[in-house]
């Protein structure tokens, strides 16, 4: 179905995309210095799933409307920044309260709402649907297939290339802070690291006044 050379240069340019700095990986070093691989790896399974809900908008041509309705892309946005600066805010506020005890149970918990705060800011992030609609069809071929099953391989493909990756980060990062978490201090100083990191992420999606036609 795919032309050998299309699909080697999508997938480098997928591992290289995936390499580069941005919100998801941020929240995936910060949780796998912080709290651990586990933490961290459980945030990056939620946004692979999240993929679940993005490819099928993707193929189907719905993230059009992003392009065609700026309000909606502002919104979308919005919600996902407010989310993150929730989640920030909780962050901060278990830092202060909980003594070394009920911190890690708070940090059990945490690990079970991490999938779920992946697959929520990966899916809220409206530029992640952009991207893919602007970024895969630039390597389909109408000619030796469907485009629509072209275009459903290819965004599999550049989610498991993601995990694959995400999930080294998060190896990385956690081998780092494991000898930091065994400090009593560290328990509580990483709730506050990994709160101000979501609490400059919401702001970075706030203020970013770039629109649908140039969102990546």
């Amino acid at each position: 179905m795919f032309n050998f050379h299309l699909l080697l240069a999508f997938i480098l340019a997928s591992l290289v995309l995936n390499i580069t700095p941005g919100p998801d990986m941020m929240l995936t070093l910060t949780r796998g210095m912080t709290q651990g691989f586990r933490a961290a790896f459980m945030s990056v399974l939620g946004t692979f799933f999240a993929g679940f809900v993005q490819i099928p908008v993707v193929v189907l041509g719905l993230a059009e409307i992003f392009r065609h309705s700026p309000e909606l892309f502002s919104a979308v946005r919005l919600v996902g920044a407010a989310y993150l600066a929730y989640l920030g805010i909780r962050a901060l506020w278990r830092s202060i309260r909980l003594d070394q005890h009920t911190m890690r149970a708070a940090l059990t918990g945490a690990h079970r709402a991490a999938f779920i705060q992946g697959f929520t800011t990966n899916l809220l992030n409206p530029k992640v649907f952009l991207f893919m609609t602007a970024f895969l069809p630039q390597f389909t071929d109408p000619t030796v297939g469907p485009v629509w099953q072209q275009l459903f391989i290819l965004a599999v493909v550049s989610k498991a290339l993601g995990f694959v990756v995400y999930v080294g980060f998060a190896a990385g990062a956690s081998s780092i802070g494991g000898w930091l978490a065994r400090n009593a201090w560290f328990a509580k100083l990483q709730e506050g690291i990994l709160g101000a990191v979501m609490l400059m992420i919401a702001g970075l999606l706030f203020f970013d006044r770039s629109g649908p036609a140039t969102a990546r």
